[in-house]
């Protein structure tokens, strides 16, 4: 199979190369980088944008789109691959991104055409995961807020919680999402021996409960979480997961942890809740608008907690996606299926 692999700032074309280039499933290898001159700030607005807009939110051209249009196989991590590429690529068989989502390729021109689309939803989930519990810590537990007053000179003895500081082990964590990640939270979670309720539309009962946890309709785990932590997917059209409604089912002592998606949450909704004190606080990874200014309401808030998305940000992350890829697609080569094709 013709093979084209496609890095960029984040997933560099020579970590493809470095697994694909000479594997015995391609005769040939082309790889090319796209948009890896942005900077970090202009790459996020860049994805932001293919994430609300989809495969058509910019134009491939060029040689880039030339050998796109040669090729068997085409594996991309940022770069589109929209319905133009796809109608009129007449070998094309198979398409693979590094992304657990995959808004940056024409998904059901692929299906009509029957060419199969394969994600890496692992690719990432475990360095979210880890910062997911990380951010519950720091934010329960005061950890950046102190060493934010010792820096100031300051030995600060009052917080938000205070007097409602609790350990894990007797709290009731939510996870709305049981995906990869979320069921990665919920592994690092156990050892603690917190209650874990989880809410997915998309599995049965069974899987949750088999995997240790406690499934539940949404409404109950908002009334009765500790902790709620968002690791869902909503499509272009639909309302965010946690609005004013949901916030007002949440307990007074509760917190809200989002490292997934900016638009899960109705971010107006939740700064009010912080600031009326509704839900006792927050942890946020991922924002409607990047970057924060110090100007932000949410910026302005001592009951949350924020990190500047840095969920996927490991070396680990990025440097395993293509032997993960490749793994998908040998199999998907030998058997026609593999767990993460959509």
């Amino acid at each position: 199979m013709k093979c084209v692999a496609v890095g960029d700032m984040f997933l560099s074309e020579e970590a493809f190369a470095r697994v694909l280039k000479h594997h015995a499933l391609f005769c040939s290898y082309q790889g090319f980088s796209w948009k890896a001159d942005l900077d970090r700030v202009s790459t996020r607005t860049l994805i932001r944008k293919i994430e609300t807009k989809g495969s058509e939110a910019y134009a491939v051209e060029g040689e880039l789109k030339e050998a796109m249009l040669d090729a068997d196989v085409i594996f991309v991590h940022m770069c589109p691959v929209g319905k133009d590429i796809i109608e009129q690529a007449p070998h094309l068989k198979y398409i693979v991104t590094a992304r657990g989502g995959v808004e940056n390729i024409a998904v059901e021109s692929a299906k009509k055409k029957g060419i199969r689309v394969i994600h890496c939803p692992m690719h990432n989930a475990f360095a979210v995961a880890e910062l997911t519990v990380g951010l519950m810590i720091c934010e329960t537990r005061n950890v950046t807020r102190a060493d934010r007053s010792l820096r100031e000179g300051i030995w600060r003895e009052s917080y938000p919680n205070t007097g409602s500081i609790r350990e894990l082990r007797s709290m009731t964590v939510g996870l709305i999402g049981f995906g990869a990640i979320g069921q990665l939270v919920a592994q690092r979670l156990q050892p603690f021996g917190c209650s874990i309720m989880v809410h997915d539309p998309y599995l049965d009962a069974a899987v949750i409960e088999r995997l240790g946890c406690i499934a539940v309709d949404k409404k109950t785990l908002l009334q009765e979480s500790d902790i709620v932590s968002l690791h869902g997917r909503i499509g272009p059209n639909d309302p965010p997961i946690i609005g004013r409604e949901e916030l007002k089912l949440m307990k007074p002592v509760s917190y809200l942890i989002n490292t997934a998606r900016a638009v899960l949450v109705d971010m107006p909704a939740l700064e009010e809740a912080l600031q009326n004190g509704s839900i006792m606080g927050a942890a946020i990874d991922v924002f409607p608008k990047e970057p924060l200014t110090k100007e932000d309401a949410v910026v302005q808030l001592d009951n949350c907690t924020l990190t500047n998305h840095r969920g996927g940000d490991t070396l680990d992350s990025y440097e395993r996606s293509p032997e993960l890829l490749l793994e998908q697609l040998q199999e998907a080569v030998q058997t026609g299926h593999t767990k993460y094709m959509i």
